[in-house]
């Protein structure tokens, strides 16, 4: 028979990894719960409007458990949206377009059912966006590809006016471009890059695009959207002029969509100013 006294020494130790910290009226909670990649998770008690509010503070979208942020890979997408439905858990971005992840509760005797459901959601979306769903060849063509474009448009555009990898409508989180540049109060102009390393990936780059156009067009911000810009990049490994014609012309079917190749990239002077 195993002695009562090994539970007792686990429980203890297992205890003894919960910590606290004050800030302000808020009380982080420090989790004995880790990520894949070694990150404790800690979660944020509040108490608001007579509910107590669990939070991860923020940290899942921001960068403080993965420093690239959440991937937008459909695959990981379907994931976490599951993890959210099995646990309950609602989202709301603040004011400066933060994304919090969060659960109410009415009585002092549910928070440790809310902190522990809030907890293991964290982990579960940490540890599954460290999962490589999209080809590493593909991955690395993107990153650099998006970084060199940020740069090139962040150096011809004022400060303060450009908003990367940003949702149009940040309370409705379901169209996001490259580039969104608030041209004036009432005028938006959209960029998406289309690129890819082989023909079937620039493919649906350009659907993508394509997509996320037509709906924004259909969107209560509709009337507010100017110019549609796709950044190609030609220099690509998966760009090939002739067979992807075709599906290049959907996109200039609509209202001032226009299209610039990365290798005549000046071009964007002209139309973003």
């Amino acid at each position: 028979m195993i002695s009562v006294n090994i539970f007792n020494r686990i429980k203890d130790a297992f205890g003894g990894l919960w910590a606290t910290k004050q800030r302000g009226n808020t009380m982080e909670i420090i989790t004995p719960f880790a990520t894949t990649n070694n990150k404790f998770v800690s979660v944020f008690l509040s108490y608001i409007a007579k509910e107590y509010v669990i939070t991860d503070g923020g940290w899942v979208s921001n960068g403080l458990y993965l420093e690239e942020g959440l991937p937008e890979d459909s695959n990981f997408r379907k994931a976490l949206f599951h993890f959210q439905n099995s646990f309950g858990v609602s989202e709301v971005t603040n004011r400066t377009g933060a994304l919090y992840y969060y659960l109410k509760v009415d009585n002092e005797i549910d928070i440790p059912s809310a902190v522990f459901d809030l907890s293991t959601f964290i982990q579960n979306v940490i540890s599954i966006a460290e999962v490589n769903f999209e080809d590493k060849k593909e991955k690395d063509l993107k990153k650099r590809f998006n970084a060199l474009a940020n740069d090139y448009i962040g150096s011809i555009i004022p400060k303060g006016k450009l908003k990367f990898n940003a949702y149009l409508n940040p309370d409705k989180k379901d169209l996001r471009f490259n580039i969104i540049y608030n041209i004036s109060r009432h005028q938006i102009y959209l960029v998406n890059y289309i690129t890819g390393s082989t023909n079937s990936h620039f493919t649906s780059s350009i659907f993508k695009t394509n997509t996320l156009f037509e709906m924004a067009d259909q969107s209560l911000l509709g009337g507010n959207i100017g110019k549609k810009i796709s950044l190609i990049d030609n220099t690509a490994e998966g760009f090939d002029q002739e067979r992807l014609a075709h599906f290049l012309l959907h996109i200039n079917r609509f209202d001032n969509s226009k299209q610039v190749n990365w290798s005549s990239r000046e071009e964007l002077k002209a139309l973003l100013n």
